[in-house]
């Protein structure tokens, strides 16, 4: 009758056990306490969700993921308190602790008329099995500790030891100092016997005389069942985790650091060796600049005036100083990833000497190290550069409504075509630096027809805006590069200078204009002809407009041409 008595009560410690993970939330792995439900139906304990609401927006990070499922959700920190109760789970976890409080109570007298009289004939059947919350059955004959709460003299051996409390109790100072109801209901009642594992003991930092065998896990520390007690300790209201609990998270907190330093390191690695290159290109690109500077100046000394030289030493000045502007940042760059390499060595040092610590309590004592290593990664994580710099150029902001009108609204385009069967003018926002910009003309897939009719197209600048019937180079008022009887040629107040015959599309155009000269605005172009193979590079000192206070981008296309921005600016 006995064996069969065991094993019922077996089997319902089973099913307990069960129903408590069922019962346990997945964050504080406690029982659930003000659970709310999560869009994905599952629950979590409100102040576990606060908590990790709270942490993901310190961090910079927004929303939720669930987890139980690892689904991602839109709770923000407001929206916590709007998320709706789970009060059937909430009614069961209350219901399965009032039913635990009775089991433990029924358990505990069956223990007692067990103990008063035993069966001689079967005496390893006198034991009566104990609440779900006990792990195994207690003998007198077992007990390895005195009653931490008796008289000295009249001390009792320990029937029961409490993890949260780390106190051994007799049966009755159970039942007088550690009630079955309120705060220490969930509190886990064990075997008192020795760990034979705990070969190194922590004392508390506050009460020197005292295990330290809790861990705070709001202040990282392990302290005593004196730093928890309700009112006393400083520790109190904290949460409170278990030790192997504490291990695993402490652990895992470490290692994610050390590995989120190992990928900062090899990405730094990697952006040291991308500006090395650079560094080798820009040189390439330096020397290959000058040879085309002086190429361009041998082939164009007969047909331009003395003011060309000038701007040729002015244009390879700048060049140089651009490049030592640049290296030298490069170099700067280079010599702060280096100092960060070594910070990140030194702090993946540290979290190699945390992971090493073979002992569970010695690391936890090391555990307030954790958060100094986290900062100390995130905040070499946040100097790091992204990308070396770049040249800058514009992308024009065109004046193209879809209707012609004169207050249409400004918008940035990719690409101008025109509407009608005449060619149509654009005007851009007016330049208030030096800049540059690039067009790139192809044919209009619908249209068919002879290069030397119809292909009607110009990109230059106007000292004032232009009308949608006003051609670039046509007017007093504009200059730049125009296709017209199948030539390209630069032309100003209609008068035109022959550059080069246009053999086919598509056609990049390159404009450079600097306004900031001294003895006029600058207008440089460069021509890329893809069936010609080569470029054309020509400059225009414009000294008669110099007084004009605005100068403005302008282009012409026609309905047989499409003009394309390029969108890698």
């Amino acid at each position: 009758m006995g064996n069969v008595h065991n094993l019922s009560v077996k089997s319902h410690s089973h099913h307990s056990t069960t129903m408590e993970e069922e019962l346990t939330c997945p964050v504080c792995l406690e029982l659930y306490a003000d659970p709310l439900l999560l869009p994905c139906s599952h629950s979590i304990c409100k102040k576990c969700l606060q908590d990790i609401v709270d942490n993901r927006y310190k961090s910079g990070k927004d929303g939720l993921d669930c987890p139980s499922c690892r689904k991602s959700h839109p709770v923000s920190r407001t929206k916590v308190g709007k998320l709706p109760r789970n009060l059937a789970l909430e009614n069961i976890v209350f219901r399965y602790q009032e039913i635990q409080s009775q089991n433990m109570t029924r358990s505990r007298k069956s223990l007692d008329l067990t103990l008063d009289f035993p069966s001689p004939s079967s005496p390893s059947q006198c034991a009566s099995p104990l609440s779900p919350e006990v792990e195994n059955i207690v003998f007198s004959e077992d007990v390895l500790e005195m009653c931490g709460l008796c008289e000295e003299n009249s001390g009792k051996k320990a029937s029961w030891y409490c993890e949260q409390c780390c106190v051994a109790y007799c049966q009755s100072c159970l039942d007088n100092f550690h009630p079955k109801r309120g705060p220490l209901a969930h509190h886990k009642l064990r075997k008192p016997v020795k760990d034979s594992s705990s070969g190194k003991q922590a004392f508390c930092c506050d009460h020197e005389a005292e295990v330290a065998a809790i861990f705070c896990d709001k202040c990282q520390l392990l302290v005593c069942h004196l730093c928890v007690c309700e009112g006393v300790g400083k520790h109190s209201q904290h949460k409170i985790l278990s030790l192997d609990t504490a291990l695993v998270q402490t652990k895992e907190t470490v290692s994610h650091t050390k590995e989120r330093l190992e990928n900062m390191v090899a990405t730094l690695s990697d952006q040291s060796a991308k500006m090395a290159e650079i560094s080798e290109d820009i040189e390439s690109i330096h020397a290959q600049a000058s040879q085309k500077i002086d190429l361009q100046y041998q082939r164009l000394i007969d047909d331009i005036t003395s003011s060309l030289r000038q701007h040729r030493h002015a244009t390879l000045h700048r060049l140089s100083e651009s490049k030592s502007k640049i290296l030298a940042k490069l170099r700067t760059q280079i010599e702060e990833n280096r100092q960060q390499l070594k910070t990140m060595e030194n702090l993946m040092e540290s979290c190699k000497k945390l992971l090493d610590e073979d002992h569970t309590k010695g690391l936890l004592m090391r555990a307030s190290d954790v958060a100094p290593l986290v900062q100390k990664q995130e905040a070499v994580s946040d100097s790091t550069a992204d990308e070396a710099e770049q040249c800058q150029s514009i992308i024009p902001v065109i004046k193209s409504p879809a209707s012609p009108g004169k207050d249409a609204p400004r918008v940035g385009n990719k690409c101008l075509t025109t509407w009608g069967f005449n060619s149509s003018s654009f005007t851009a926002e007016p330049l208030s630096f030096n800049a540059m910009w690039s067009v790139t003309v192809e044919k209009n897939a619908s249209q068919m027809g002879d290069l030397k009719n119809g292909y009607i197209f110009g990109v230059g600048i106007s000292f004032d805006k232009l009308s949608l019937k006003d051609q670039v180079g046509l007017n007093s008022l504009s200059h730049g590069i125009v296709c017209t009887g199948g030539n390209l040629v630069y032309s100003h107040n209609g008068k035109i200078e022959q550059l080069m015959p246009l053999d086919g599309l598509p056609l990049s155009v390159t404009i450079y204009c600097t306004i900031d000269q001294s003895e006029g605005i600058l207008l440089a172009y460069t021509i890329t002809d893809a069936s010609w193979g080569d470029t054309l590079h020509g400059k225009k000192i414009l000294v008669d407009q110099f007084s004009r206070k605005e100068v403005f981008p302008v282009f012409t296309v026609s309905q047989r041409v499409k003009m394309q921005f390029p969108t890698y600016v």
